[in-house]
């Protein structure tokens, strides 16, 4: 399996809040953000994350601290900001189109879940896609309308919320390469949410177009730590609860 973590965004509310380090480093708890991420992914394959090029020349440790989390990673840079979470990713098109099983993970959450009882799910349900899933009503989530009878995603929206089910930022794909198809497909029909290409719409490619099998594998909980407020409930969480 591929696992591919982009993480090459600005990181201006933190910059802004006073911190130096770029996220992917900023200390949680005594390791660094992308090791919690990493950690709590939890899945044998291979990690691709895409990095930022200044990041890379400004903390040489970064690459090291990348290399050093598992066994098998590769490492792809950026020099710009694109137009959004999916077209970051397709950067590593040449490493991820192909036949191997996709999971595409944001780099600054940690989730309540258990890898190993996921992949069994895949495997079991034979799903051309999945997402993971939580009980929300805030706008800021992307969502999935679920057909009760058919026990499949009808539809997926960014920032829209179609139902109850808020998605997480966590991608399952049966091939990379259904994955980079159907998310050309979503850009060159220049579906844009707030004038950006986002991750999850380009499941509806998947749903409407090529009739695939989309499974929601609903979750506990899911706690973000891409704001510094996000981070200073986390790390409250961690007192209190541990995780």
């Amino acid at each position: 399996m591929n696992i591919l973590i982009p993480m090459a965004g600005k990181g201006s509310r933190f910059r802004d809040a006073g911190f130096k380090k770029p996220k992917p480093l900023i200390d949680v708890d005594g390791k660094p953000m992308i090791k919690w991420v990493v950690d709590n992914i939890g899945i044998d394959g291979k990690y691709i994350f895409i990095v930022q090029e200044k990041h890379l020349a400004e903390y040489p440790f970064l690459e090291v601290e990348l290399r050093n989390m598992t066994s098998d990673v590769e490492i792809v840079t950026v020099d710009q900001l694109t137009e959004g979470a999916a077209c970051t990713a397709l950067l590593a098109e040449n490493l991820i189109n192909n036949n191997e099983p996709l999971l595409i993970c944001n780099s600054d959450q940690w989730v309540d879940w258990n890898s190993d009882h996921f992949l069994n799910f895949v495997k079991r349900k034979n799903c051309d896609g999945a997402l993971l899933s939580f009980f929300s009503d805030s706008p800021k989530h992307s969502y999935a309308r679920y057909n009760y009878n058919t026990r499949l995603i009808t539809e997926v929206a960014e920032k829209q919320v179609i139902s109850n089910f808020a998605t997480v930022g966590i991608y399952y794909w049966k091939s990379g390469a259904s994955f980079v198809e159907c998310t050309k497909q979503m850009i060159d029909k220049n579906l844009r949410v707030n004038n950006e290409f986002y991750l999850c719409p380009a499941y509806n490619e998947l749903i409407f177009s090529k009739d695939g099998k989309v499974e929601l594998y609903p979750i506990c909980d899911m706690r973000g730590m891409g704001t510094p407020k996000e981070l200073e409930r986390f790390l409250s969480l961690l007192k209190s609860e541990g995780v």
